[in-house]
C-alpha cells in the first residue's frame, strides 16, 4: 500500500456525480494550501474499496448516495477491515439523522453538499486531520501505557519481594498475590481491609517501626526498617521495608509506595553468625589465659658442674630448683634416690 509524502494530501474523493467530483476538487484547490494536493476517483462502491484497498490515503470524501449502495454501509465496512483514514461524510440533504448514523458509523465529520464551499471543506479536512493525530497520538500512549503495565507487573512477578501501595492507616494495596507466601493471609484479606499491616506486626516492634516512619517524614521521606510479624500459622518472620512517602498537592500523604522482603532466613543466618564470632572470642579467651599460665625453658643453662647450681640472669647462683621455680609452673617435693641414701646414710641400709 503507497502513502503520500508529508508535504502531499492525498484524498479519495467516492461519489458518483461528476458535476460535484469537478466542484470539490475545485475546492480542493482554492482552499487547501499544501504544495500538492492529489486526488483520486471511485465513482461506486467497488472502485471505493479497491482504492481504498490499494492506497493509504490522508483522508476519505465520501457521499451519501452510491447506486444501489450507500456510503453508510461502506464506512461500516472499511472501519471492520480495520481501516482507520479519517471520513469525511457528504450528502446532498441536511438529514440529521444520516450525519448521526454517518458519525457512530465512524465518520470524523458530516457536511451538507449545499453548504459547502471551499473554507467550510478545508477546514473540515484539517479538523479530521488533527482528530486522526490525536487519536494516533492516544493510541500510542495506550500502547505504551499498557506495555509498561505489562513490564511493571513482570518485574513485580520476578521480584522476590512483595510490592505495595500504604496509607496512614497502615491499610495496603497488593500488586500480586505474593503476599500469601510471606504471612499465610490472602491478598482480598488485606484488599478488603479485614486486615492492616499493623496488625500483623508484633507490638513489641511496632512502636520502632512508627518511628522510623516519622523520622522520614521530617527528613527526606524515604524509610527502612526492620520488623516481625505474625504468619497466619504463628510463626514469627522478619520483614525489611523499604518505602517513599508521597504528597499530594495540598501536601497531606497520599499513599507510600513501597517493597516487603523477607529477611528471616538472612537474620537466622547473622545471628548464627553473632554466636560463632562469640564463641571464637570465648575460645581466644581461653587460650590468652592458658597461655598466660604456660612458662617455658629454653636456650643453655650455666650451671655448675660440682653443685649444680644455676647461675642467672643477675649473675647470682641459685640452687637449680629454685631457678626452675621461678621461670616455670613447676613445683619440687624433695626425697631421697637410693643411691643417695646408701651414700649419705650407710647406718640405716641393710646389707644385700
Amino acid at each position: 500500500m503507497s502513502e503520500s509524502p508529508r508535504d502531499e494530501l492525498r484524498l479519495l474523493i467516492v461519489d458518483d456525480d461528476q458535476d460535484d467530483i469537478l466542484l470539490i476538487k475545485d475546492y480542493l484547490r482554492e482552499g487547501i494550501s499544501r504544495s500538492r494536493v492529489l486526488a483520486d476517483i471511485a465513482g461506486n462502491f467497488q472502485e471505493a474499496l479497491e482504492s481504498i484497498g490499494n492506497t493509504r490515503y490522508d483522508v476519505l470524501l465520501l457521499d451519501y448516495l452510491l447506486g444501489k449502495e450507500n456510503g453508510l454501509s461502506l464506512i461500516q465496512l472499511i472501519r471492520q477491515q480495520g481501516i482507520k483514514t479519517p471520513i469525511v461524510f457528504l450528502t446532498g440533504k441536511g438529514d440529521e439523522e444520516v450525519a448521526v448514523a454517518a458519525l457512530k458509523s465512524g465518520a470524523s465529520d458530516y457536511l451538507v453538499k449545499t453548504h459547502l464551499s471551499p473554507e467550510i471543506l478545508a477546514h473540515s479536512i484539517r479538523h479530521v486531520l488533527e482528530l486522526a493525530r490525536k487519536e494516533e497520538e492516544r493510541q500510542a500512549a495506550v500502547t505504551a501505557l499498557r506495555e509498561s503495565e505489562e513490564n511493571y507487573r513482570m518485574l513485580v512477578n520476578n521480584l522476590p519481594a512483595v510490592v505495595f501501595k500504604g496509607y496512614p492507616d497502615w491499610s495496603i494495596d497488593l500488586y500480586d498475590n505474593k503476599i500469601e507466601e510471606f504471612t499465610g493471609y490472602k491478598k482480598e484479606d488485606f484488599d478488603s481491609r479485614r486486615l492492616k499491616w499493623c496488625d500483623v506486626i508484633l507490638p513489641e516492634d511496632l512502636h520502632k517501626a512508627k518511628a522510623k516512619f516519622i523520622k522520614a517524614l521530617k527528613t527526606n521521606n524515604l524509610y527502612r526498617r526492620e520488623y516481625r510479624i505474625k504468619t497466619r500459622d504463628g510463626k514469627v518472620i522478619w520483614i525489611h521495608a523499604k518505602g517513599q512517602i508521597i504528597f499530594d498537592q495540598a501536601g497531606k500523604i497520599d499513599y507510600i509506595a513501597g517493597v516487603f522482603f523477607n529477611v528471616t532466613e538472612l537474620k537466622e543466618a547473622q545471628r548464627k553468625r553473632k554466636e560463632a564470632e562469640a564463641e571464637r572470642e570465648k575460645l581466644i579467651i581461653e587460650l590468652k589465659d592458658a597461655l598466660a599460665q604456660v612458662k617455658t625453658l629454653k636456650g643453655m643453662l650455666p650451671i655448675c658442674a660440682h653443685c649444680k647450681k644455676v647461675r642467672n640472669d643477675e649473675g647470682y647462683w641459685q640452687q637449680i630448683e629454685q631457678f626452675i621455680h621461678d621461670r616455670s609452673e613447676a613445683e619440687f617435693s624433695h626425697g631421697i634416690c637410693p643411691e643417695c641414701f646408701k651414700r649419705h646414710y650407710p647406718e640405716f641400709c641393710e646389707d644385700d
